[in-house]
């Protein structure tokens, strides 16, 4: 966030404090949710400067609009959960009553971490909500609530085309978001075949080389929830014992050898 941007007859540059900043060799971004606009342009000018990048602006960009990923991955074959999204949410009510039933998720479209993420159980709360967001202009999405993973999801974390970590988050009594920074804990967990296939696809449709999938054991089988190009480590990376910060650095070595 402290680089500063330059187009000129020279073509793109960068600076840091005023000072030309010295080209890199790679690099692997990593961008909060709420500095997603600026990150990603100083992500894209590091591309127009033809410098290897780990997870492309656009990767990053289609992964973190929630419903524009769902919709990437659904058109590609990827199983997820119904969702529903709407510019001024008119018909939510009757689609919830004929789509999605109540409880369902409603979840802000660029949270992350579980922030922004409600259980809405009755049309009362769903009223309240909905003026809520919708006075705010904030964009939402509504979900379909798995209710037999209630409080419970699975993190895969994809480095290049493998899996190097995965595991079963599981929340707090008391509470559906099964988040480790919202008071999950991690347990390690084996992954089916299936499980496996959608998270390593997922990645590679966005074209992300390093990403956590999050998946849902439905009585379907299972479907991705969402894919965060920057995904927290400390809690799986204590839960797996894996390094996965070297497994990162190892495949971005690959870009410039």
């Amino acid at each position: 966030m402290h680089c500063d941007l330059l187009i000129s007859d020279k073509g793109p540059e960068i600076y840091l404090n005023d000072q030309r900043l010295l080209v890199p060799d790679l690099v692997i971004p990593r961008i909060g949710s709420s500095v997603t606009e600026y990150g990603t342009a100083v992500v894209h000018h590091f591309e127009q400067m033809k410098i290897p990048v780990l997870n492309s602006s656009r990767g990053i960009l289609d992964s973190r609009d929630k419903y524009k990923c769902l919709q990437i991955l659904s058109k590609n074959g990827i199983p997820v959960p119904a969702s529903y999204y709407s510019y001024d949410l008119n018909y939510a009510h009757k689609i919830v009553n004929s789509k999605l039933g109540y409880p369902f998720i409603l979840k802000v479209l660029e949270g992350t971490q579980g922030k922004g993420v409600y259980l809405v159980h009755d049309e009362i709360e769903a009223e309240k909500l909905f003026n809520h967001f919708y006075r705010k202009s904030i964009r939402i999405l509504l979900q379909e609530f798995i209710s037999e993973f209630s409080g419970k999801d699975i993190r895969v974390i994809v480095v290049g085309n493998k899996i190097v970590a995965s595991m079963m988050r599981v929340a707090e009594e008391g509470n559906f978001r099964a988040n480790i920074h919202q008071g999950g804990k991690g347990e390690n967990i084996t992954l089916s075949e299936k499980e496996k296939d959608i998270a390593i696809r997922s990645c590679q449709i966005l074209g992300l080389k390093f990403a956590g999938v999050d998946i849902l054991r439905s009585v379907n089988g299972p479907m991705v929830l969402e894919v965060n190009s920057s995904p927290g480590l400390e809690g799986i990376e204590t839960t797996t014992k894996v390094s996965i910060g070297t497994e990162v650095f190892n495949e971005a070595l690959k870009m410039i050898e």
